[in-house]
């Protein structure tokens, strides 16, 4: 009798185990979804707070910051989306397609108004990949003036041409490269190059106990000119 009372307390307490230890597991998982599904919709506001804050950023031409202005009703995250049109010495553009065209600006492109100040005269290198060639057009307000290329040039790894400072006057406006034969990036450098665009970074930080960030950066490009105005169609 004492054998089979103690084998019964053994049964009891393994049981008894196996019973918390499903408890826990279950409670534990429960615990951990609730946590997950918690910061997975943290995360989608603070990203949509992110991006309401740089479409106001951008429509305003200014910082935006959440909680304040046209972003009062975005409440329980704390940011602001900033605009950068720096200049620089380099532009690289996104991949331009086979028969594509990039509109490069050689004065600073006034948004209020939609003009091109006057440019810098300077030296500007254009380099791309070896397995196409470029058509440039120099757009001034006096005239306009074409380049065919693929050769090489100083400071390309590949590909290059040189527009000359005494074509870029301080009466040009900007190139239009179009690309012929193969896809390629374009990669401006000059001596102090005007800004193409803006770049918007917005971050949105949630003030809650889980504490999700969101960062957006983003180039919006200023617009880009149809190449068919400069293209002979036969």
């Amino acid at each position: 009798m004492k054998y089979q009372k103690g084998q019964i307390l053994l049964i009891t307490v393994m049981l008894l185990a196996t019973v918390m230890t499903i408890v826990l597991s279950v409670s534990f998982k429960s615990v951990t979804d609730t946590q997950v599904t918690k910061l997975e919709e943290e995360s989608q506001k603070a990203l949509a707070a992110a991006e309401s804050a740089i479409e106001v950023a951008l429509k305003n031409n200014s910082t935006a910051t959440l909680g304040s202005g046209s972003l009062d009703s975005i409440s329980g995250f704390s940011g602001e989306a900033t605009i950068d049109t720096t200049t620089s010495t380099e532009f690289t553009t996104p991949t331009i397609v086979k028969d594509g065209s990039y509109t490069f600006y050689l004065g600073e492109y006034i948004l209020g108004t939609k003009t091109i100040a006057n440019s810098t005269s300077q030296d500007i290198n254009i380099c791309f990949n070896s397995g196409t060639t470029v058509e440039i057009t120099l757009v001034k307000s006096t005239g306009v003036k074409k380049y065919f290329a693929n050769g090489s040039v100083a400071g390309c790894t590949e590909r290059g041409v040189n527009i000359p400072a005494l074509d870029i006057s301080t009466v040009s406006k900007f190139l239009l490269v179009r690309v012929l034969y193969a896809p390629t990036k374009l990669i401006f450098s000059g001596a102090n190059l005007p800004a193409q665009g803006r770049t918007v970074t917005s971050q949105a930080t949630s003030s809650t106990s889980t504490g999700v960030s969101k960062k957006i950066v983003l180039f919006q490009s200023y617009p880009q000119i149809p190449d068919e105005f400069f293209t002979t169609a036969f």
